[in-house]
């Protein structure tokens, strides 16, 4: 979110109204981090809405209320609604105001509701209220952004497919990048990483503490893993495993890594985590569901069952090398910021253009 909202801010003026996190207890620490970047790179006004699970999951008035009055005092050229449920709001501001809608999805929520279902019976019960939000959203917006392909075949079922433009997930490759130098300490170190309030990233990673682990430590006693991420569950504990909880920057535990997991028994979207772990050069072993819309193209991606995994792991971490850097171009090419960023801002100038009245005006985007 951060950098989709910095690469914006180079050709945009943009008022960010947002919740604060997602209950976080280091949100306060990150908001002000993202805060000073966003000052820097042209977020011209942000103001922050105090998080609840209901706003969350639901609908916030508050949100709704401020930007609300933004719209209502001030001329905007365009209004931007962010994932998910933000579509909820965005629809009705724009009908409201007549301001062309963006609506960006990260995925197909509807599905990731089911799926979650199975572990949260709470979710099932909030499926239909997302499919109807979503397909909503995307009927009234102008523009309907899409994290892969797959996402975009779905929508495509409410809504023309020329009103859809695909914007995988894309990393900066100014700091994640496999220019460096590899670390040559022992042990060989097994990365994952994951927010831990996802029921996904749990099974997950209890799954590495309680199946994967165990069977690795039986050929390599040497072998450690790191779980890395925000509120983790206590019983992530086991033998050559550390939980370090949430770390602000990832960037030398990836580099330090030999080999990145994603055991992910389900998974929609596009793994940031993935993206990212490729541009560091690092070999990434997951399931299909893991590896999600990422192609396959890239030998970096391993895709694995679930109980292949400890045999996969120890293969890899003695053929692969530390960095692989010989794909980083591709990489780049497919999922950089800059060229990303820089499609998706000649398809909101094509399909959300500039009235004469608002030009006039000298109206800034909304986001």
């Amino acid at each position: 979110m951060g950098a989709f909202v910095s690469h914006l801010a180079q050709f945009y003026d943009i008022t960010l109204i947002n919740m604060a996190g997602s209950g976080h207890q280091v949100d306060r620490q990150i908001e002000q981090r993202f805060h000073d970047r966003h000052n820097r790179l042209g977020v011209i006004r942000r103001v922050r809405i105090g998080f609840s699970q209901a706003g969350y999951f639901l609908f916030s008035p508050t949100l709704y209320k401020t930007a609300d009055k933004f719209l209502r005092n001030e001329p905007f050229d365009y209004l931007l609604a962010d994932y998910g449920l933000a579509g909820a709001y965005g629809m009705r501001l724009a009908r409201r105001h007549r301001i062309p809608l963006i609506y960006s999805s990260h995925n197909v929520e509807y599905r990731m509701y089911l799926e979650l279902s199975k572990h949260d019976p709470r979710r099932e019960v909030l499926a239909p209220y997302i499919y109807w939000a979503e397909r909503a959203a995307c009927r009234a917006a102008k523009l309907v952004v899409t994290i892969s392909e797959n996402d975009r075949d779905q929508y495509s079922r409410w809504i023309s497919d020329d009103r859809i433009e695909v914007i995988p997930q894309g990393f900066d490759p100014k700091s994640a990048n496999s220019s460096y130098v590899a670390a040559v300490e022992a042990p060989p170190m097994i990365l994952f990483v994951g927010n831990f309030r996802s029921e996904n990233n749990r099974i997950a990673a209890r799954r590495i503490v309680k199946e994967i682990a165990p069977a690795v430590l039986q050929s390599r006693n040497d072998v450690k893993f790191q779980l890395i991420g925000a509120d983790p569950p206590v019983d992530l504990r086991g033998p050559n495993v550390d939980c370090l909880g949430f770390v602000d920057d990832l960037g030398p535990y990836l580099k330090r890594a030999n080999l990145v997991v994603a055991p992910m028994a389900f998974a929609h979207g596009m793994a940031t985590k993935i993206v990212t772990a490729l541009a560091f050069g690092k070999t990434i072993l997951a399931t299909p569901e893991g590896a999600g819309a990422i192609s396959r193209k890239y030998r970096q991606l391993v895709v694995a069952p679930l109980e292949a995994f400890p045999c996969r792991i120890i293969e890899l971490l003695a053929t692969r090398p530390a960095i692989d850097r010989d794909q980083f171009s591709a990489l780049c090419e497919e999922f950089s910021w800059s060229s990303l960023i820089a499609r998706l801002h000649r398809r909101i100038e094509e399909c959300c253009a500039l009235s004469t009245e608002a030009k006039a005006c000298g109206g800034t985007p909304w986001q």
